[in-house]
């Protein structure tokens, strides 16, 4: 279904008033790697899903006669990389019925131990891997790259590549959006620059075949191989590793002329089992339970949730109720009768169970930091009257793919959710949550979100202002940021935005980067680290902002902010 692209990622392309963003302190420059992988292990390497004792090890054969029958590859693993006493090594077979992709659950390992793997067939050896354990017991410090968001078309992954440059990450935290369904050239509107990056195959992807070469068009990124090489992976999806805006019953990109949404749904998770390093799901649970832990000694409880799949309701699209909002003159009943439904589900009773279980027994045990790896924006974020700053020239070039943009402007004074598909269109869900979390004791979570393709830094409260936790949101890792439409006046929207919102702290749609969060037992550190273009492979890295994180109370204080211009800092410190 080629429909034009929603509101994500452009609705605050409304305002078009002029302002200097905030230049980076220091920059670096870097050439991202051009050289992919090739031969018989042309899509790379990687590892990830790790325990105290096992990981994941991935690699797909590209075989040199497609039609031929099963073939048997050797994985070795080894803590020195000339593999001179293996530490653990095995067989496994592949073939065309699993496309064949090669996943090892390599295990009986030793805890907290870096490890170097490879894998072999017949005389041809594959690149080398670096993985690691989790710590079984005490622990000081834990550091990960957290990113989202990398659309082929919209850029090279520079972001990946200057992860992949350091050697201090533990792992890799991935939080969707790891490809884009799309067709070529489907989403392509604001400032584009060609770089010649065309999704294969060209239309949009709804079978098993589709979605394999998919992956495989994104596993031939350089810059993808070489990260996840260096450091194991830890995955959840969001909604194009199936298609935009899916929830449990269907999606805003799929239609019927495309076929039933399970058979293409299953297709999507078969595809991405297959080729990405996680484990199978569990004896009893369905491909889309992907919901898990992890738990760095007594350092870290980590928990990947699933909220597109499982139970999520329908999203709202806001500018349909327009009308009726506009005759009542307010938007009163829309959020009481509609937004307000009860029944507007997001992580479902199995799922919500599973979490706080997790985090109150994290807590009882006297675990340091509890962490939540989570799709979509959890902060509240209320839309503000953008009638002063609208600018028709604006208004005009983002019509092109989003044509409910003026009713969606003239919606903007009601106080409605900035984004209906994040948890803000889904309120009671999430006080219930909330209040669940409150009465096991657990207060001081720490989400980390993807999604928006901009930086956000956000109190969770509940609707009684009641703190529960931060919410760390990460940039694209290539997918198009506000600027590709507003320019110098993304950084003004910024500033109006958080202003409009109490519990924003702080937010930067300016640039592509990911997130460098790291931990010690008393302190956690967030790292926006932004990449000057993706345009280009020669591309400066910087750091866009610093924030602390220290337990304080029964919740989470943040401060120390750094990188930010005197009237973030002053909306940062509430004197906005």
């Amino acid at each position: 279904m080629t429909k034009k692209i929603s509101r994500r990622g452009i609705l605050g392309a409304l305002t078009a008033t002029s302002a200097v963003a905030c230049a980076p302190a220091s920059s670096v420059t870097f050439t991202a790697a051009s050289e992919a992988a090739s031969g018989n292990f042309a899509h790379g390497i990687a590892s990830g899903d790790p325990t105290a004792d096992a990981v994941i090890l991935w690699t797909r054969i590209t075989p040199d006669n497609p039609m031929a029958g099963p073939v048997e590859v050797i994985w070795e693993m080894d803590k020195d990389a000339d593999f001179a006493s293996l530490a653990a090594s095995g067989t496994v077979t592949t073939s065309a019925a699993r496309d064949w992709t090669v996943k090892v659950d390599a295990s009986n390992l030793e805890g907290d131990e870096p490890y170097f793997y490879r894998f072999r067939l017949a005389d041809k050896i594959s690149p080398v891997g670096r993985t690691k354990t989790l710590p079984r017991n005490a622990v000081d410090s834990a550091r990960f790259a957290v990113v989202s968001c990398a659309n082929w078309e919209h850029g090279f992954f520079n972001a990946y590549d200057h992860i992949a440059r350091q050697d201090h990450f533990d792992a890799l935290i991935h939080l969707g959006d790891y490809y884009y369904e799309y067709g070529a050239n489907v989403y392509s509107s604001g400032s584009d620059i060609d770089i010649g990056r065309r999704h294969v195959p060209e239309n949009e992807i709804v079978t098993l075949e589709d979605y394999r070469l998919r992956h495989g068009q994104y596993r031939s990124d350089p810059s993808l191989q070489g990260v996840t090489a260096k450091m194991p992976l830890i995955a959840i999806w969001d909604d194009h590793e199936t298609s935009n805006d899916s929830w449990k019953g269907g999606a805003e990109n799929h239609d019927d002329s495309e076929g039933p949404w399970e058979a293409r749904r299953q297709a999507a998770l078969r595809a991405y089992y297959e080729w990405m390093p996680i484990r199978e799901p569990r004896a009893g649970r369905v491909r889309s339970d992907i919901f898990r832990s992890y738990e760095w000694g007594d350092l870290l409880t980590l928990v990947t949730v699933e909220t597109r799949l499982t139970a999520r309701a329908e999203p709202l699209i806001i500018e349909e109720f327009y009308p009726d909002i506009k005759a009542a003159g307010n938007a009163d009943s829309f959020k009481s009768d509609i937004l307000g439904d009860p029944s507007r589900e997001m992580l479902g009773e199995v799922q919500s169970d599973f979490i706080v279980k997790t985090l109150k027994a994290s807590k009882d045990k006297g675990t340091a930091w509890r962490v939540m790896a989570n799709q979509v924006i959890m902060g509240r974020l209320l839309t503000t009257d953008m009638s002063p700053y609208v600018d028709e020239a604006s208004m005009q070039v983002i019509e092109k793919d989003w044509p409910g943009v003026r009713d969606s402007m003239a919606l903007s004074k009601y106080n409605l959710p900035v984004y209906p598909d994040s948890w803000d269109g889904y309120p009671v869900a999430r006080e219930n949550f909330y209040q669940r979390l409150i009465g096991a004791g657990v207060q001081d979570i720490v989400v980390l979100t993807g999604d928006a393709h901009e930086f956000w830094l956000n109190e969770l409260t509940t609707e009684a202002g009641e703190q529960v936790g931060v919410e760390c949101v990460t940039t694209s890792v290539s997918s198009k940021t506000l600027t590709a439409y507003l320019g110098d006046g993304t950084a003004d929207y910024s500033l109006l935005l958080t202003q409009s919102n109490e519990d924003a702290r702080y937010y930067n749609a300016l640039h592509n980067g990911y997130i460098d969060f790291s931990l010690t037992r008393r302190r956690g550190t967030i790292r926006m680290m932004g990449v000057s273009t993706v345009k280009s492979l020669e591309y400066e890295a910087f750091e866009a902002a610093r924030f602390t994180l220290k337990p304080y109370k029964d919740s989470i204080k943040v401060g120390s902010p750094k990188g930010l211009n005197l009237k973030q800092r002053a909306l940062f410190s509430g004197l906005g």
